[in-house]
């Protein structure tokens, strides 16, 4: 809404001064200049009186105010006339929008808003909690030929090297002041007059002294001024070589991209054309850096804070020297020249290269600015020319075979009459290591230059030396990680791996390999790819995990956060399953499950990071956490990753499929993966682990595997109650801080235990003591004990060593969290009772020879089963179809429950019989086979005969 626009020049300065603003009368002749002596209004107010007798007499003057503190602190922004017909006003709301100030702009421009007779706009803003800078440019350019003034003409013919700028976007701050309406006729040399556009000067918005800040920093971004580059900045390109081939820092410039170079520092926040505006990594603030501004593609930063100088254009190589090698040149260069960039001479096979000839001389500093060249031409002195020491890493005595070059563009073989080379290669591409496993298995390790994304890099892949030696075979298993070879050339790629192995025998590095990680053929165990032994995981998938098996912090920070969890049972059972991972193989137990089910928000997935920090990193953008939301595929591969170390799957509730749950339950301690037809890769994949699994649903109500209940422990207890919210956080982050040094120094304990005399058999006695004081008198207390028991056995020792520092829980606890009767697992006797209440609500439905004697005849639904007496004492057999469909309609599943009804002793069994407790019955002329109850099972008194 815009006020009205007095008309009157008093009245114009009454509401300007009631709104808290300095009033000044200007001259009414063009010039824009004050009508009075006005240095002392910089201080001190104009008051009514003054103008009165400025404004009286109908005398012709324009009206201005003074910006600054004199008037409560208000700043005004002038955009120029041609900055608006040039879309800077839009362009400068885009920008504003994307770097969340836009509120804070819309709050200006809806403000008290004046068009200046030139088209322009004065925008006003009252700072607080700062200063008002005084005036200042904030974005201009060079002027077009076609804008210049006779005068500007006549100073380029005697100054040519003059720049004729055209400011676009300005402030008037402390000490200065700006024209307002209603001033008019002759005050401007236009004789246009100014008038108010929106708001007035009641309407003023009230920003902080950092937005307007931030702000200014966004207009600033609008200068198309040319910035002058330092050389150590933005250094210029050194001459090119005699070759012609690119020097790294050259070639960084060209390839490198600044979301690469930033990362950390700045992240984009808006793309307008080809320019792109910067914030802080961290969100905090709107635009602080520009890109892309013209074709040099400079960085411009406009904020303090960073390492950049502020308004000092940075080239992407001043930029990569600055912020990863502390502004040296030199190193920075090095280092790209190891990464791959810039390319080499070729150089003849077989024979020098001779001296590299200088470049032409450069200008000052750029001899440092390129000083890349000594890393790459550092071995040109090789007869062989190419560096694999640079590129590889490999020894500077690795040799390229004769008859072969291999250069920047790849491998190539001479030809048999010597006067054509034929490529082999698209890139480089050389052996980088052998390796040998503990079954004595060997394996190479292939590495290649690749290009693909835009910038070379370093791609390894480690495959069979079986592979390697077939080199059809090699390109399909290594073509989708961009082998930089085709089907065509797969024979000359095979002899060329084959003739640079065999010529640098003794210099090529060999080591050992791991395949998974935990317990290996050879007894020793691999924690981490840390530990010094090159881990090369089978499947693309399970790279991500392996290399979240990391540490980080202390020990001792772990310790502290673990001492947290002394009054939590569940947290406390999830560590000591961590433990218990790598005790399976000495005690010869199968793998097996830990549940921990609750509602949300009790620290259930909190107690899962807690036990996988032992070993891995736990947090959410790692990949050691697994969720339950993936295919039976995935997790067969995700659990072929360990032997002896925990795997974690997290939110039960996230299956897409109930059955996913139930077969990974079957398959989980049968220690293997499902058999795939044809013999396929992926075939039976082995695992040894404890899978600690939760989520608001237990893991045991998904499963309909017989005796699922004796393979898995389950808690339904919160893990850290209803009071444990804090306790939690500090936990998670304890162990995001502190994690992966638990488990490797618990296992150097173990191994150090098994190496003496009759160590694993002191060890398994142990165990088999827990289990005999574990079990209990049901069947199912009794196939549990062996795994509580490890886990007992696990946190016994890891607080007997110190890792642990608290004292162990103590039996009764275990007792009650798993060997009691638990509901979670409950459902063979809740599904009996859905089968007792039914039978005992159609006793009528049972065949009986009371009812064959009366000559009933079969109900319509047919009959349930049998009623026999045997010595004495009624029995009720029933047909197992009726019994599925009872079941079924209850929830329940026959096959789910009917293993442990044989177990509890409820069904009668025959061992001439598949299966044993479906028992031949003969009743109405027929001999079915029938579920025998016994009197455990479903007792049949008088009162339910006679009904």
């Amino acid at each position: 809404m815009t006020d009205a626009q007095p008309l009157d020049l008093r009245a114009s300065a009454r509401e300007l001064h009631d709104a808290g603003l300095c009033v000044l009368p200007i001259k009414a002749d063009g010039t824009k200049k004050p009508a009075v002596s006005w240095l002392q209004y910089k201080v001190e107010r104009t008051t009514p009186a003054d103008h009165d007798s400025w404004f009286s007499r109908d005398r012709p003057r324009g009206i201005a105010v003074v910006y600054g503190a004199i008037s409560g602190n208000v700043e005004m922004i002038e955009f120029e006339g041609l900055a608006i017909r040039e879309g800077l006003l839009n362009a400068a709301t885009e920008i504003m929008d994307a770097s969340g100030l836009g509120e804070a702009w819309a709050a200006i421009l809806g403000g008290w808003v004046t068009e200046s007779p030139s088209g322009g706009r004065h925008y006003r803003v009252r700072v607080e909690g700062g200063d008002v800078p005084g005036n200042t440019k904030l974005a201009s350019r060079l002027a077009e030929e076609h804008e210049y003034t006779d005068e500007e003409r006549q100073r380029l013919r005697e100054k040519p090297s003059a720049r004729i700028v055209r400011v676009l976007i300005e402030t008037r701050g402390e000490g200065g002041y700006g024209l307002t309406e209603p001033s008019g006729g002759t005050v401007h040399a236009s004789g246009r007059p100014y008038v108010r556009v929106a708001g007035g000067p009641g309407t003023i918005p009230v920003l902080d002294a950092e937005t307007v800040g931030a702000i200014r920093n966004v207009l600033r971004m609008l200068d198309k001024l040319p910035r002058p580059e330092p050389a150590k900045t933005a250094p210029r390109p050194a001459a090119p070589r005699p070759d012609g081939t690119l020097r790294p820092g050259d070639d960084f410039e060209a390839r490198a991209s600044w979301e690469e170079i930033l990362q950390g520092v700045f992240r984009p926040l808006h793309t307008r054309g080809s320019e792109t505006y910067w914030g802080w990594a961290d969100g905090v603030g709107g635009v602080k850096a520009t890109t892309g501004r013209d074709e040099h593609d400079r960085l411009f930063v406009f904020a303090t804070g960073s390492d950049f100088q502020a308004e000092v254009p940075y080239s992407k190589f001043g930029a990569y020297a600055l912020l990863e090698h502390n502004n040296d040149h030199k190193a920075a260069a090095r280092a790209l020249a190891l990464q791959g960039y810039g390319s080499r001479r070729l150089s003849a096979v077989g024979g020098g290269s001779g001296a590299p000839t200088a470049a032409p001389a450069e200008a000052e500093g750029a001899a440092e600015v390129q000083a890349e060249d000594a890393a790459v031409q550092e071995d040109e002195g090789d007869p062989e020319g190419f560096g694999y020491d640079v590129t590889f890493g490999l020894p500077r005595s690795v040799r390229t075979p004769y008859g072969y070059r291999v250069t920047g563009m790849g491998v190539e073989v001479l030809s048999p009459n010597g006067e054509n080379w034929t490529r082999v290669t698209f890139a480089p591409l050389a052996v980088t290591a052998t390796f040998e496993d503990p079954e004595g298995d060997q394996y190479v390790e292939l590495s290649w230059v690749d290009r693909s994304l835009g910038r070379p890099r370093r791609i390894s892949r480690i495959v069979s030396r079986e592979t390697a030696k077939r080199g059809r075979k090699l390109i399909e298993t290594l073509g989708s990680a961009g082998l930089p070879a085709v089907e065509g050339d797969a024979r000359a790629v095979e002899k060329w791996l084959a003739e640079f192995e065999a010529g640098n025998v003794g210099r090529i590095p060999s080591e050992q390999l791991a395949r998974w990680l935990g317990w290996q053929d050879d007894g020793t165990f691999v924690a981490s790819p840390e530990d010094g032994i090159k881990v090369d995981v089978p499947f693309e998938e399970q790279r991500g995990p392996a290399r979240a098996h990391a540490r980080k912090g202390t020990l001792d920070g772990w310790k502290e956060t673990a001492a947290r969890l002394a009054g939590f049972p569940v947290p406390r059972v999830a560590v000591a399953a961590a433990f218990a991972a790598p005790l399976l193989k000495p005690l010869g137990l199968n793998s097996f499950t830990l549940d921990i089910s609750s509602r949300s928000t009790k620290g259930k997935t909190t107690a899962l990071q807690v036990a996988l920090s032992v070993w891995a990193d736990p947090s959410e953008h790692a990949s050691a956490m697994s969720n339950w939301r993936t295919t039976l595929y995935a997790i067969e591969k995700r659990l072929n990753l360990v032997r002896g170390i925990v795997t974690v799957f997290d939110e039960t509730m996230a299956v897409t499929d109930d059955t996913l749950i139930d077969e990974v339950l079957y398959q989980l301690p049968m220690n293997h993966g499902k058999a795939r037809s044809g013999g396929a890769f992926g075939n039976m994949l082995p695992w040894e682990t404890i899978l600690l699994s939760s989520g608001e649903r237990p893991a045991l109500s998904f499963t309909t595997s017989q005796g699922a209940a004796a393979r898995i422990l389950g808690t339904t207890i919160a893990p850290f109650g209803d009071g444990g919210g804090a306790a939690a956080a500090a936990a998670r982050d304890g162990v995001l801080a502190n994690h992966g040094h638990a488990g490797p120094e618990f296992i150097r304990y173990i191994l150090s235990g098994l190496a003496q005399p009759n160590g694993r058999e002191r060890l398994r006695e142990r165990h088999r003591a827990l289990v005999d004081e574990f079990r209990g008198g049901g069947d199912m207390t009794n196939r549990r004990a062996p795994m509580v028991a490890a886990l007992v056995l696990a946190e016994t020792l890891a607080c007997g060593i110190g890792l642990l520092p608290y004292e162990p829980l103590a039996h009764d606890v275990w007792r009650h969290l798993f060997t009691a009767h638990n509901p979670t697992d409950n459902r063979p006797e809740m599904a009996l009772d859905v089968v007792r209440e039914y039978v005992a609500g159609h006793s009528h439905e049972l065949y009986s020879s009371a009812r064959a004697a009366l000559g009933e005849r079969p109900p319509y639904s047919g009959w349930l089963g049998v009623l026999t007496n045997v010595e004495g004492k009624p029995r009720v057999a029933l047909l197992p179809e009726r019994v599925r469909q009872i079941l079924a309609a209850a929830g329940y599943q026959l096959d789910a429950v009917v293993g442990s009804w044989v177990d509890a002793g409820y069904l009668e069994t025959l061992k001439s019989q598949r299966p044993p407790h479906l028992v031949p019955r003969r009743f109405d002329g027929t001999r079915p086979k029938c579920l025998a109850f016994t009197p455990e099972g479903i007792a049949f008194g008088d009162q339910d005969e006679a009904a």
